[in-house]
């Protein structure tokens, strides 16, 4: 079995604030504002079917919001996102086979279990969604990071299948790293200054096993596997 290292601050992406501004987004990927519902114009252009959940929402987990961002310019992508549960763990529990220095170590682990369903008319297959939802341990804004299941059984993520055209789903599991002495207090989308996040609340719960994968689903995730380290 190889011995993987997870070095403090790669794969880590921290934001100064917890305010306004949402973060620096990729090249590609951007993060941009959640919608308004019925009562406001949409401040992006979507499917006329779509309602966008209005900036400031807050959700409890189960609950979908819907969002939209810019993937690329003039490429809208719409989002229905349900944070199913927030699961709080520990290096010992959950990253056996891992060297972590210390500075990590003192770090407490989150796994976010969502379901995201394309309700746009954007393929998204293939986008990560590192620069649209983000931790907040309230004071900081932190992005994502998603294993295979190869490298994390416990909670596997990555790239949205390909396709990932309208209609389709994909249920995944983000992992957050949270500085000493604070808890993850929630998950949002961040709109741009002058929008207020949607944002998912929830207590946390004990970790979830990953259960038994059918034949058809092991190749999905062998697919994947080798995807993501080609």
């Amino acid at each position: 079995m190889l011995t993987r290292l997870l070095v403090a601050g790669l794969g880590l992406v921290v934001l100064a604030g917890c305010g306004s501004g949402g973060g620096s987004a990729g090249d590609e990927e951007s993060s941009a504002p959640s919608g308004a519902g019925s009562a406001a114009p949409a401040y992006l252009e979507v499917p006329g079917d779509v309602d966008l959940t209005e900036p400031g929402t807050e959700l409890a987990f189960g609950e979908d919001g819907v969002i939209a961002f810019e993937r690329r310019q003039k490429e809208v992508g719409a989002l229905s996102v349900t944070v199913q549960r927030l699961e709080r763990t520990s290096f010992g529990e959950s990253f056996a086979g891992w060297n972590v220095d210390e500075a990590t170590s003192a770090r407490t682990p989150y796994f976010v279990r969502l379901v995201v369903t394309n309700v746009g008319q954007t393929d998204l297959g293939g986008m990560l969604l590192d620069n649209v939802l983000w931790a907040d341990d309230g004071s900081t804004l932190e992005a994502p990071n998603y294993y295979t299941r190869a490298q994390l059984p416990a909670c596997t993520g990555g790239p949205l299948p390909t396709p990932f055209a309208t209609g389709a789903s994909a249920e995944l599991c983000q992992v957050y790293f949270i500085a000493p002495a604070r808890q993850l207090e929630s998950v949002s989308f961040q709109p741009p200054a002058g929008l207020e996040a949607v944002t998912w609340r929830g207590e946390p719960g004990k970790v979830t096993k990953p259960g038994k994968k059918n034949k058809r689903d092991k190749k999905q995730d062998e697919k994947q596997d080798e995807k993501s380290q080609g």
